[in-house]
């Protein structure tokens, strides 16, 4: 799954380069979830007094809203430690491509992330290719110095097509080979899903199935795609 994160100071332009990615990568034709760093410690996307807030004031580890045009799951967990496997599972499905909005410490050094780093100054620059690995580009109101350096550099107000381009020719060959070899079995134990290649996912997949098919009342079509979690948990005194 292509992970791309957008990295910066505050009025940077993260959000920005986000929306024009987001945009632009829709238009051609890719399923896209985005992910947002919000640090303030008390924040919550829910409204104060609405019933989904009184749920979980209640006691909801997870308040589910369900609205004509939006299905909003609230979970009340300690995310501070949390990988960013266990944070881009919640979107993997249902997306092609994530991007990331923030989360610094997460994906500093992580070379499986391409980065774009919103930057304002030449001081912001130098301290970004210090910390980050690997950096696709620069985008933000940066100095001209700045725009010396190696790394390329995207006016996304002016340009946001060469951004799209500069992301699409990094991800497109992904997005493909995972559009044609689409797992048809995972396997999650705790917090990591196990590498299966496809001869061993074919097997384990058919003989479930088959184990399946058995039950009364179910139908299957073999085009199902089967999710195995494994969880280990402590008992409480």
């Amino acid at each position: 799954m292509p992970i791309i994160a957008v990295a910066g100071s505050k009025k940077s332009g993260k959000t920005t380069a986000v929306e024009t990615l987001v945009h632009g990568l829709v238009e051609k034709g890719y399923r896209v979830a985005t992910v947002k760093h919000i640090p303030e410690p008390n924040f919550t996307i829910d409204t104060k007094g609405k019933d989904t807030w009184r749920h979980a004031e209640a006691g909801a580890r997870t308040v589910i809203s369900v609205a004509p045009n939006e299905l909003t799951v609230i979970k009340k967990v300690d995310t501070t430690k949390y990988s960013l496997e266990q944070i881009i599972r919640n979107c993997e499905d249902d997306a092609e491509i994530i991007i990331l909005e923030g989360f610094r410490k997460l994906i500093g050094q992580d070379p499986t992330v391409l980065k774009i780093v919103a930057v304002k100054t030449t001081d912001e620059v130098l301290e970004a290719n210090k910390h980050f690995k690997p950096i696709l580009t620069f985008v933000g109101p940066i100095s001209a110095e700045a725009k010396k350096l190696k790394i390329p550099y995207v006016d996304v107000l002016r340009d946001q097509e060469k951004l799209v381009d500069l992301v699409n020719e990094k991800i497109a060959a992904s997005v493909e080979r995972k559009r044609r070899h689409k797992k048809k079995l995972r396997i999650r134990i705790d917090e990591h899903v196990l590498p299966l290649n496809p001869f061993v996912q074919k097997i384990m997949r058919n003989v479930i199935l088959g184990m399946i098919s058995t039950l009364k009342g179910v139908t299957i079509k073999g085009k199902e795609e089967v999710t195995i979690i494994v969880k280990s948990f402590s008992r409480c005194e």
